[in-house]
């Protein structure tokens, strides 16, 4: 009887940490708020089969639903997803699927073996990667203001955008490394911030991946689409990285191309998984690839 009950406190005791850190992490959104929170909010919502459109930006209409989904959990229907609402809606989607995001507290990177983790310059043998200053003469707020109507023609504007460019970095010869620790974290959970094995977002699983191989590269899938050199599809090569305007406002998720049109990520609704490149939903999203083979 006490073994039982030595064994059932500390599992109780990790089950309350669990649920707290995933109340603290939960998002806090409103009316005009925009960016991956309020797409992986959109996600979530359709999930449980309302009616609503991704599209990044916390509109009315999505207030509305949002105070609808309150309404029908016996939740204050304020429209504003507060750390209750958020808990309510991923423990529900978590029911009904194995694989939905979780939250959790992000713990410090530690490489997986004893080398120092070099800084690489995209130029020459390791030092820094260093990306050039954003060279486009149209301003992301006008860019805002004349965002065209459909969603073919933001997404083609996006990919016209000029881009800041690099020399490619990644040494062939850690090509296969590089895919070989990608694949080790299949079934990772996604987690908004993640950066460790615990749950990755998509920007911090790249990051990580590399940082694993002695090479550092940027943090968030904006900073990381400034390095290497643009190239449509047809010229990726194992080891390049592919990037998606998923919520129409810019670049919004990242991944790592395999070859044979297939790339591995960290999904919002699957944690990291392989997916086809040309599978009609990433097809529609993508933007460019970033050649960094050298």
């Amino acid at each position: 009887m006490k073994k039982t009950i030595r064994l059932i406190i500390p599992t109780l005791f990790v089950f309350l940490l669990t649920a707290i850190a995933t109340v603290h992490a939960a998002p806090i959104l409103k009316l005009h708020s925009a960016g991956h929170d309020v797409t992986l909010l959109q996600q979530l919502l359709q999930k449980e089969n309302y009616t609503i459109n991704i599209t990044g930006v916390f509109d009315e209409t999505t207030q509305e639903i949002v105070k609808t989904f309150q309404s029908d959990n016996n939740l204050p229907d304020t429209g504003i997803v507060d750390r209750q609402t958020w808990s309510l809606l991923t423990e529900k989607s978590s029911q009904g699927s194995a694989t939905t995001p979780v939250v959790s507290t992000p713990t410090v990177v530690t490489p997986q073996n004893d080398n120092p983790i070099t800084t690489v310059p995209i130029s020459q043998p390791p030092v820094t990667i260093t990306i050039p200053t954003q060279t486009n003469p149209q301003s992301s707020d006008n860019t805002r203001r004349k965002k065209p109507q459909s969603e073919e023609a933001v997404i083609a504007s996006i990919r016209a955008q000029r881009v800041p460019e690099t020399a490619t970095f990644l040494p062939r010869s850690k090509v296969n490394s590089i895919i070989s620790t990608a694949k080790k974290y299949m079934g990772t959970p996604y987690v908004y911030g993640g950066e460790t094995p615990k749950g990755f977002d998509c920007s911090g699983y790249l990051q990580y991946v590399f940082k694993q191989n002695n090479i550092d590269i940027p943090r968030t899938a904006d900073e990381q689409y400034k390095v290497g050199e643009k190239v449509p599809a047809a010229q990726l090569q194992p080891g390049d990285l592919v990037f998606f305007a998923t919520d129409l406002t810019g670049i919004s998720h990242c991944g790592i191309y395999l070859g044979k049109n297939q790339f591995i990520h960290a999904s919002t609704s699957r944690g990291v998984r392989i997916d086809q490149l040309d599978d009609t939903y990433w097809q529609k999203y993508f933007i460019n690839g970033k050649h960094i083979v050298k």
